[in-house]
């Protein structure tokens, strides 16, 4: 039975409304990418939270949710209404764009905070992960003085010491080009490159198809625009305002020519949206004209470690893990958006046959050991505490919503050993981690893969005598669709005995695979009371994860040129069968296509495919296409044009005078306003009247297609970001001409 959506007024907090509106807003599947109290240091190196977070190609966003009075200055405190300040400023000061709404309005007006969320993201907006806790990248530069094999086994050296990002230093002709395509084909990963004038693209490509004929080479700048190819070569400009063309993981490895040419910010543009595997950066000097170190520019903007190469370099900690299954069902609990209800959530699990799972697990696998048992809520971890102390454990339980006095005094006694477990519940939000902590036991269930990789990253460091990291996965009943995140589910991993490397090096896990094959325990496991025999197979299936390759039905919409009602009813008659359906309630289904299957649509119904290279082109010609019966498609297209910013956004105020005006003027002029069931010609019209008459008739059909927003509670009308990006004044003249020529054409 799938979770149930949270359908009562009243019994879910802020947080959870919001999730809610967010996912209605974008689709469940983009709920993967937003983080709950996600941890800040403001400009006085106070530790904070923002509510939610999320990474856009435009940069860091942050939403609060704030109660009524909290920021009234007439109804709370000067010091915290001065504190609330502070932080806000901190947030935009360090580069956030900030956005803010009241628990009572996400509960009256949850129409309006969808509205509003689509107006600051956009209608389908690239979300990405932050960099976790992870170490960043390290680099090196040497000079290209060697023979080109030489400097071939450097760059593989580097790779093998855990360096991921290198320069190459080397005059114009000294063969830097053909360096970075002989290690990106040695790489064997898909491949961009990027340089800053066209002249310079045009000489990469030339070397990858000389140098890797094997491959495919495309380009990507002014009309190019290759994204399919193994190697895209591409200006850096084009691709930056273009980002949301790829995915983040569609390249290993990433060259950039020239690079003392471009600037920190377009560095961090990419490197901060591609997880690529290794960056090489092309120089002829490894300093900028301003001074500053590439090198140093490169490692402060790239994406930190991931988690799998951290651990592969020597950076963090192996990790082993021990699956501990409860009998508690998770069906019922039911999801709001991308979590699960709080209040649903404790009542299933703080169950005292669960709790106790907990407490015996702790004393007979774990007993002694520097363990953080994180939890599900302040109560949750205070009354696992107190459990544990009853069985001469001494345990404390710290949480977020302790004073800090109290919250430090309890984390320097775990430092320094007095305490042998820690009970925690929000403890994320300090920018806290514990090198000495050996154990974890993931005893919150959750659905945010954030959550639970911040989680497991506060044990990871490295500590002297701290051979491997243990988890203790609480394993709880639920079906697929709403099944909380593991260790092995995480990592994609379905192999599973008792103590396993999940996380190791390669070598590491090799070994460790065979003294298990053999019925042997590993000498670093012999305090674990397990048997070597107890393998598994383990299902892994992760549907936000296959979701995040396919399209909605939201999506789907925008990339056929037909219309969201013909697209829902083909569906309903089956005759558009989704590749995944995800049932998320009891009446709720959603709808996930393989992207390929686009082109089988499209041919069978006679569409034609809607890409971010044609939108701009297929909109102009839907603008263009001007078979009426009635006049009001010019007219529209008109005035909205004419009223219109170069963002694409017109008030609609505007645009229904100016459309209104048109009319009244022929009537003025004695002309036929129009045909005899028109309001213009019916007489006895309002305003309002004129809104509706658009919004229904011409606007209808750019909005099914796609093409144009309307956004209710602001009052605006949007021609479609991704369409406005390459707009110029002829693409505007050009249609009001073609408007011009079909009501020439209307009237006779």
């Amino acid at each position: 039975m799938a979770a149930k959506k949270s359908d009562r007024a009243g019994d879910s907090s802020a947080e959870e409304r919001f999730a809610q509106l967010f996912c209605e807003a974008f689709g469940e599947e983009k709920g993967q990418f937003v983080y709950l109290q996600h941890p800040f240091v403001d400009i006085y190196g106070n530790h904070r939270t923002i509510d939610y977070a999320v990474l856009t190609e435009d940069g860091k966003v942050a939403f609060e949710i704030d109660g009524e009075t909290w920021h009234n200055p007439e109804k709370v405190s000067q010091d915290k209404y001065n504190d609330d300040l502070l932080k806000q400023n901190s947030m935009v000061y360090l580069g956030w764009r900030v956005f803010r709404w009241t628990d009572t309005q996400l509960l009256k007006t949850p129409d309006r905070i969808k509205d509003e969320l689509i107006t600051f993201l956009g209608y389908s907006p690239a979300l990405t992960y932050f960099d976790g806790d992870t170490p960043g990248q390290q680099g090196a530069v040497f000079k290209l003085r060697e023979h080109q094999e030489e400097a071939l086994e450097n760059l593989v050296k580097m790779r093998e010491e855990g360096k991921t990002i290198a320069l190459v230093q080397g005059a114009t002709g000294s063969g830097k080009s053909a360096i970075g395509v002989l290690d990106a084909k040695q790489f064997g990963k898909r491949v961009l490159f990027l340089a800053h004038t066209k002249e310079l693209v045009e000489q990469g490509a030339s070397n990858f198809e000389k140098l890797w004929p094997e491959v495919t080479v495309g380009r990507f700048y002014e009309d190019y625009h290759d994204t399919d190819t193994f190697v895209v070569c591409g200006s850096i400009q084009s691709i930056i305002r273009n980002l949301d063309q790829f995915n983040p993981d569609d390249f290993g490895y990433l060259i950039i020519d020239e690079c003392h040419h471009a600037s920190a910010k377009s560095y961090g543009k990419v490197f901060g949206y591609f997880r690529v595997k290794f960056t090489l950066g092309l120089t002829a000097t490894p300093e900028r004209a301003d001074g500053e170190d590439l090198l140093d520019i490169f490692k402060t903007v790239a994406h930190k470690l991931d988690i799998r190469d951290a651990v592969e370099s020597g950076v963090l900690c192996e990790v082993r893990c021990i699956r501990v299954k409860t009998n508690i069902n998770m069906s019922d609990v039911r999801i709001n958006g991308f979590k699960y209800n709080a209040l649903d959530l404790e009542q299933t699990i703080m169950v005292p046959d669960r709790n106790r799972l907990i407490v015996d697990t702790y004393v007979e696998y774990a007993l002694g050991k520097s363990t953080v048992i994180f939890c599900t809520s302040v109560d949750h971890a205070n009354n696992i505490a107190n459990m544990l102390r009853e069985r001469n454990v001494n345990a404390k339980a710290v949480s977020g919503g302790m004073n800090s006095a109290e919250r430090k005094s309890v984390l320097k006694q775990y430092a320094d050993k007095e305490i042998q477990v820690l009970c925690a519940c929000d403890l994320l939000n300090e920018g806290w981690d514990s090198p000495l902590t050996e154990v974890l036991f993931m005893a919150r269930p959750t659905m945010s893969k954030v959550l639970y990789l911040q989680q497991l990253g506060r044990g990871m460091r490295k500590y002297e005598g701290k051979e491997f990291l243990m988890v203790f996965d609480f394993v709880d009943n639920a079906n697929m669709f709403n099944c909380p995140y593991s260790l092995h589910r995480i990592l994609n991993v379905s192999e599973y005995v008792p103590g396993g490397l999940v996380l190791g090096t390669k070598k590491g896990i090799k070994w460790d695979k065979d003294m298990f094959s053999k019925g042997e325990k590993p000498a670093v496991l012999v305090d674990y009371p397990i048997s070597v025999m107890d393998y598994e197979v383990i299902e892994v299936f992760d549907w936000q994860d296959k979701a995040s390759n396919m399209y909605s039905e939201m999506e789907l919409v925008r990339h056929v040129t037909a219309q969201s009602e013909t697209i829902s009813r083909y569906i309903r008659e089956g005759k558009i069968v989704a590749d995944m359906k995800v049932p998320i309630g009891e009446n709720k289904v959603l709808h996930y296509f393989n992207k390929e299957r686009v082109k089988e649509y499209c041919k069978e119904f006679g569409w034609t495919e809607i890409t971010a290279s044609n939108r701009k082109r297929l909109f102009i010609e839907f603008c263009e296409e001007m078979t009426m019966s009635y006049s009001y498609k010019p007219v529209f297209l008109t005035a909205l044009l004419s009223c219109m910013n170069e963002k694409g956004e017109a008030s609609i105020a505007e645009v229904t005078e100016e459309f209104k005006a048109y009319y009244e003027d022929r009537i003025k002029k004695g002309l036929p306003a129009e045909k005899r069931n028109c309001i213009f010609t019916k007489g006895g019209y309002e305003t309002k009247d004129v809104e509706s008459l658009i919004l229904k008739m011409p606007f209808k059909r750019f909005e099914d297609m796609g093409y144009m927003r309307h956004s209710k509670y602001l009052g605006v009308i949007q021609i479609d970001k991704s369409i406005m990006k390459d707009w110029n004044e002829n693409d505007t003249e050009n249609i009001k001409e073609c408007c011009r020529e079909a009501l020439e054409r209307y009237w006779g």
